[in-house]
Formats: structure tokens, sequence, C-alpha cells
């Protein structure tokens, strides 16, 4: 059994770097750490990038594309790493979970993931990717149950460009992390309650 101690010391270390990134976003390693965050978030890490992607563009407001663009890839390899992660260990998966602390390994959130997978197959994956639905947990439970890399990979993409991409944005024009927020959970508010009310 691993102990869940290293774990917790993991996710402080994350945290505090997580505070430094947001510190020097105008630095090259703000920009690093990003796109580091953006990859681990998509696998095993509960803390969204988001803020970290609105502080760099606030730095760099000229280069906020680009900033969204770079965290988009970036975050939909760490996507395909979760996605190989279900691929190779199977139902074995859920083993290893038990060992992590509850809160990072998300049980509830796979279960859940997994049943609505059977009836939302792919519009899963857009959905986990643009909304704050944990990622990771989509991106492992593709993999596990099947779907392919290339259909996930293409969903992702366009899901998580579209948030990112908005994110910035917002970011670039308004420049307020609590207007970013705010727009964006109305929009997603919007898209998902459009899809329930037409499945």
């Amino acid at each position: 059994m691993i102990s869940t101690s290293i774990f917790s010391s993991s996710i402080a270390w994350a945290k505090a770097a997580y505070d430094r990134g947001l510190k020097t976003a105008g630095t090259p390693f703000a920009t690093r750490f990003m796109l580091a965050f953006a990859v681990l978030e998509s696998i095993i890490i509960p803390i969204p990038v988001d803020p970290l992607l609105v502080a760099v563009v606030l730095a760099k407001p000229m280069k906020w594309l680009r900033m969204a663009l770079a965290c988009t890839l970036a975050s939909v390899i760490g996507g395909g790493g979760g996605w190989a992660l279900g691929a190779i260990l199977g139902l074995g998966i859920h083993d290893i979970l038990a060992m992590f602390p509850e809160k990072l390994a998300a049980p509830t959130a796979f279960a859940a993931v997994e049943a609505g997978f059977a009836s939302w197959g792919l519009i899963l994956v857009f959905i986990g990717a643009f909304s704050p639905l944990p990622y990771k947990v989509i991106a492992v439970s593709a993999g596990l149950l099947g779907f392919g890399l290339l259909p996930f990979l293409l969903v992702s993409l366009v899901g998580r460009g579209l948030r990112f991409i908005i994110v910035a944005a917002i970011a670039r024009h308004h420049g307020d992390p609590k207007t970013v927020i705010g727009l964006l959970s109305l929009l997603i508010g919007l898209i998902v309650g459009g899809i329930w009310l037409t499945h």
C-alpha cells in the first residue's frame, strides 16, 4: 500500500509550485510550468490549469492566442497519457486508484463517468474537455472503456481548444479573472443545458 502521506506531500508541493507560477506569470518559468501543469492536470493533478493560463495571458496579452493553443496541445497530450493508462491497465486501474487518497483518485467521479459513457459516448469527452468536469477522469475512462485514441484526441482538441481560447480571449480583453470564470461558467451551463434538453 502506498502511503497517503506521500501523495499529500506531492499535492502540497504542486500547490506551492502552482502559487509560484501565478506570482511569476511574466517569466519563461511560468509559461513552461503552465504547459507541464496542463499535461499533468489531464492525468492526475486535481487542480485546473485555467488560472495559470489567465495569469500568463495577463502578463503577456499580445501572446494570448499562442498561449491558449500551447496550453491546449499540452493538455491533450496529457489526455493521451491518461487514455493510455486506462487502455493499458484496464480494470486494474481501480486497484491502483484504491491506493490514492480519495480526493486524488475521485472514485465517485470515475463511477459516474463510466456509467455516462454508455449513453453519451464521445459527447461526454467533449463535455469533459470543455467544462469543469475532471478531464483526467474522462481521459482514463475513455482508454479503459475502449474508445479509439484518434477520436478521443480530436474531440479533446476541440473541447480543450474552445475552453482555453475562450478563457485566454476574455482574459486578454477584460483582464479580470473573475469575469473569465463567470462568463465561462455561463457558457458551459448553456451548452450542457442544451445537450440535456436535446438528449
